[in-house]
C-alpha cells in the first residue's frame, strides 16, 4: 500500500508488504505531523520516536505485538495508540516511555508481564495517559519496577490541571508493586480502575493503589493535585499521599468522588485480613487536603477508611464509611481538622480522636465539636464496586450542596450525572437515581 499524504502529514504505511517493515523504520523516516501506522503482526523490536510531532498507532481493527519497549524520548506532541506490549525487560524504566517533554499522549495499548514499569513518564508537561490496561508487571521492590503507571516530576505549561499531566481512564491491576505512583505538580487523575496491586510479600512491597510518595528531579510528593471519580480496592492503602520533610510537599490536595473499598480476599489470593497494612485512604504529613463525596468501604477488622495523621488543614464533607468490621476514620492530632462534616457513617467506632474511640455521632458531636450534620447508620448502597444509593437510604438529600467551590468535576457524580445547583447533595460517590417508574396496571379507558 503506497503512503497516503494526509492534510497534518504523511500516513506511512508499516508492516509485511507494506512500505515499511519495522516501525523503527517508519519512525527514522518521519517527520512532524507524519503517522506511523502499524498493521497486525508482532515486531521485534524496541522503536525509539527520532522527532516530535509523530504519531504512531495501530491500524484500525488491528492489535500489532511489540516485544520491545517504545520510547518516546524529549520528543514533544508524540502519540503511542493501540499496542500490546507482552515482553518487556527494562528494569528502571517503562514499557512505553517518555522523559523532559510535552504534548505528548500515550493511550488505547495493553502492557503486561513485563519486567519494569508499564508506563513510565518524567518531567513532562501537558501529557494525556489514558485508555492503557497494565497488569502483572514484575520487578525488584523499592524502585518503580512492577509498578503499573509511574508519572514523576510534572508540571504544567501555564499552571492549570488541563496542561499538566492527565491519567484517566485506564485499567491497572494485578501488578507486583504499586498501581498508579506521581509525583509533582497539576496532577489529574481520574476515572481510573485500580485493583488488587498485591502479593504474598505485601508486607515487604507495600504496594498502594494511587500513591504519591518520593523525591525526583527537585520535586516532592505533590502540589495540586486532583484525585477523582476512581474505583480503587485491594492495596496495602488504596490512596496514599505523603511528604518527606514539611507540609508544602503536599499540599492542595483533592481527592473526591471516589470508591474506595477492600475484599475479603484479593484476586491474587492474598488473604487481607492479615496483609494489609493500613487504609483506604492515608494522608501523611502534608496540607489543604478535601475530602468529599466518596463511598468508602472495609472488610477487615482495625483496616481504617481514612488515617489522616499530619495533614493539616483536612477538610472532610459528605463522604460514606461502610465499615462494619473497622474504625471509620482516625485522627491521631485533631488540630488538622478545619471540617468535618456531612459525613454517613457504618462503623463500630466512627472516629478515633486524639486515641479516644467515639463510637456514636453524639459522642463525635461533644467531644470534637464536629459533625453537627453528621449522620450514623446503615447507607443502603448496592453492593460494591457499584455502590449507588438505594431508595431509602439516610445519604439522600442528607449531604452539603459543594457548588459553591467552583470545581466542575466535582458538580458531577462518579457515573457523571450532574448534583443539584441550588439543593441538598446526596453523600457518597453517586447521586441516587430511582430509575423508571412502571406505570400502573390497573387502569381502565374510557371513551367520550
Amino acid at each position: 500500500m503506497a503512503d497516503k499524504l494526509a492534510s497534518a502529514g504523511t500516513t506511512r504505511q508499516v508492516g509485511s508488504g507494506q512500505t515499511y517493515p519495522t516501525i523503527q523504520a517508519c519512525l527514522n523516516a518521519a517527520v512532524s505531523g507524519d503517522i506511523c501506522n502499524v498493521h497486525a503482526g508482532t515486531y521485534n523490536e524496541s522503536p525509539v520516536f527520532q522527532t516530535n510531532g509523530v504519531t504512531l498507532q495501530a491500524n484500525t481493527g488491528d492489535a500489532p505485538i511489540v516485544t520491545g519497549g517504545i520510547d518516546i524520548k524529549s520528543n514533544a506532541n508524540s502519540t503511542v495508540n493501540g499496542f500490546t506490549l507482552p515482553n518487556f525487560n527494562g528494569s528502571g524504566s517503562g514499557a512505553i516511555h517518555a522523559y523532559n517533554t510535552t504534548g505528548g499522549i500515550i493511550r488505547n495499548n495493553t502492557i503486561s508481564g513485563g519486567l519494569g514499569a508499564g508506563i513510565y513518564v518524567r518531567l513532562s508537561t501537558d501529557f494525556q495517559i489514558y485508555g492503557n490496561t497494565v497488569h502483572a508487571m514484575q520487578g525488584s521492590p523499592g524502585g518503580t519496577d512492577a509498578d503499573g503507571i509511574v508519572v514523576t516530576s510534572t508540571n504544567s505549561t501555564d499552571g492549570t490541571y488541563v496542561h499538566g499531566v492527565r491519567v484517566f481512564n485506564n485499567t491497572v491491576y494485578e501488578n507486583h508493586q504499586d498501581g498508579i505512583i506521581i509525583n509533582g505538580n497539576w496532577l489529574s487523575i481520574y476515572d481510573n480502575l485500580v485493583h488488587d496491586n498485591i502479593y504474598s510479600d505485601a508486607l515487604t512491597t507495600h504496594p498502594d493503589g494511587i500513591e504519591c510518595n518520593g523525591i525526583s528531579d527537585g520535586y516532592t510528593g505533590c502540589v495540586h493535585t486532583l484525585v477523582y471519580s476512581n474505583v480503587v480496592y485491594d492495596q496495602s492503602q488504596n490512596i496514599y499521599f505523603s511528604g518527606y520533610g514539611t507540609a508544602d510537599e503536599d499540599s492542595d490536595i483533592w481527592i473526591f468522588n471516589n470508591v474506595v473499598y477492600t475484599n475479603p480476599y484479593s484476586s491474587t489470593g492474598v488473604d487481607l485480613a492479615t496483609s494489609m497494612v493500613c487504609c483506604n485512604i492515608n494522608l501523611w504529613n502534608g496540607k489543604s487536603v478535601y475530602i468529599f463525596n466518596n463511598t468508602l468501604g472495609n472488610s477487615q477488622d482495625g483496616y481504617m477508611s481514612i488515617f489522616l495523621q499530619t495533614f493539616a488543614d483536612a477538610h472532610v464533607k459528605n463522604n460514606i464509611f461502610n465499615s462494619p468490621n473497622g474504625p471509620a476514620l482516625d485522627i491521631p492530632d485533631s488540630s488538622v481538622v478545619a471540617e468535618l462534616d456531612y459525613n454517613l457513617y457504618n462503623a463500630p467506632t466512627l472516629v478515633q480522636w486524639n486515641g479516644a474511640n467515639l463510637n456514636t455521632i453524639a459522642a463525635v458531636r461533644s467531644t470534637t465539636g464536629t459533625e453537627k450534620s453528621g449522620l450514623q447508620g446503615n447507607p443502603l448502597t448496592a453492593p460494591f464496586p457499584t455502590p449507588t444509593l438505594q431508595t431509602g437510604s439516610p445519604a439522600i438529600g442528607a449531604g452539603e450542596n459543594l457548588t459553591s467551590i467552583g470545581l466542575s468535576q466535582l458538580d458531577v457524580d462518579i457515573a457523571g450525572i450532574r448534583r443539584s445547583t441550588t439543593g441538598a447533595w446526596d453523600i457518597g460517590a453517586y447521586i441516587y437515581t430511582a430509575g423508571e417508574i412502571n406505570p400502573p396496571t390497573n387502569l381502565t379507558a374510557i371513551v367520550r
